[in-house]
Parts: C-alpha cells; sequence; structure tokens
C-alpha cells in the first residue's frame, strides 16, 4: 500500500473514532471490538499482513499470560502490543508493566501499548524501578496524520 493510501485509510479511523467520541458510545467499546474496529486496521494500513500469522500472532503465549499482538519481519520480532479496549486509560502502570513485561519475556526490545486514542511506544530494555520510565514517545490518533513517518 503507498504512502498516500494509507494516510487516507488512517484519515477514516481517525474520522470514524470522532464520531463515537460525538456520539458518545466510547464507553461500549470493548477490547475486542476496540482490536477489530481500530487496531488491526490501523496496523494494516501501515503496511502490516495483520491476516498472516508468519508477520503477526494473536494471543501469543507468554510466562504469565498472552500478549494480545505479536509482529515480526522475516521471522523475527520486532514488538509485542498490548491493546486496550477505547475507554482505558492507559497512563496507568500496571497497563505499561504487562506490555513491557511481554515483550521482556520474548527478549524483543520494543512494546506497543495502545487503545487506537493514543499509541505510547515502550523500550522493554530499560531496566527502571517506575515502569513509566521506560516510555520512549506517544502518538495521540489526532497526530497519526502530522507523525505518520514515525508511526
Amino acid at each position: 500500500m503507498d504512502k498516500e493510501k494509507a494516510k487516507s485509510e488512517i484519515g477514516f479511523l481517525v474520522e470514524k473514532y470522532n464520531k463515537i467520541v460525538e456520539e458518545n458510545r466510547v464507553k461500549k467499546y470493548n477490547e475486542e471490538m476496540t482490536k477489530k474496529d481500530f487496531i488491526l486496521p490501523l496496523f494494516r494500513a501501515l503496511g502490516w499482513k495483520v491476516e498472516d500469522s508468519r508477520e503477526v500472532t494473536a494471543e501469543e503465549k507468554i510466562s504469565k499470560g498472552r500478549v494480545d499482538y505479536g509482529f515480526r519481519i522475516d521471522g523475527i520480532s520486532k514488538f509485542f502490543l498490548e491493546a486496550k479496549s477505547l475507554k482505558v486509560d492507559l497512563d496507568k502502570e500496571k497497563h505499561f508493566e504487562q506490555a513491557i513485561s511481554y515483550a521482556w519475556h520474548k527478549g524483543c526490545t520494543w512494546a506497543v501499548l495502545t487503545d487506537f486514542e493514543a499509541v505510547k511506544i515502550l523500550n522493554a530494555e530499560w531496566k527502571a524501578a517506575n515502569y513509566l520510565q521506560s516510555h520512549f514517545t506517544t502518538i495521540r490518533y489526532d497526530e497519526f496524520l502530522d507523525r505518520f513517518d514515525v508511526l
């Protein structure tokens, strides 16, 4: 998919999210709905083959649970993604800990924590007493197009 088509698809997702906010339907979205309607389409638009289990795995077993998605290139893990529903406060340390722990146990440097409203990129190798200090950057949904190259 070329860059302009990807931006167009992401723009559509942003508009869809804004409409849900305007209609006060955010709290009706559970994690599965959020993944299906927003998170997977976002990563598909970014060029990931989300239907190909060699590239994107779902519910991969980790020592203490299952990570929502693992993203690979040529069989090598690039990052693990922990998804949350639209209504979840991503800034809680327990969410950072969960995402970082999954990536760390798989020997992967990067973890992504997202509810679509924000994509938080975390470094699982930074040894910090406070998981929040492993935060690398955040890209909010209203910045997706302006910061497309960072995504």
